[in-house]
């Protein structure tokens, strides 16, 4: 996927050898995000992506959240569905660190979902029943 969304993602030189399971992809994109505590909202927040894996991703934002906090984020996806389709991917997961403005989360749950028109990304609500 070439574009301006995309950058690289530096690896210091001698690195050992990746310990993450999934391959990150270094992508600018706004995310939407609410710190959550036994499914009461303790605050929202949003940043931009540094890159996503399926298991994990990283984000600036002026608020980061502590490590231990979980929250629900989401990204508008750049790619339509169908190439008609726009989707917004939806993610819960845990802080695992903090450095300056940059907060890297563990992605315990993932999914893609249509969204209409005119929607920014946000976190996403709860149903109720």
């Amino acid at each position: 996927m070439k574009g301006s969304n995309e950058h690289p993602v530096r690896i210091p030189k001698g690195a050992s050898q990746e310990r993450r399971a999934s391959t990150r992809f270094g992508l600018s994109l706004e995310i939407g995000y609410t710190v959550v505590n036994r499914r009461a909202i303790v605050r929202t927040g949003s940043g931009r992506t540094i890159d996503v894996s399926s298991s994990g991703l990283s984000f600036t934002t002026d608020q980061p959240p502590l490590p231990g906090q979980k929250l629900e984020m989401s990204i508008d996806w750049p790619v339509l569905l169908d190439g008609a389709i726009r989707l917004q991917l939806v993610m819960s997961g845990i802080v695992v660190r903090t450095a300056k403005a940059a907060t890297a989360v563990q992605i315990q749950r993932h999914e893609f979902r249509t969204r209409r028109a005119g929607l920014k990304a946000r976190p996403p609500e709860e149903s109720v029943g």
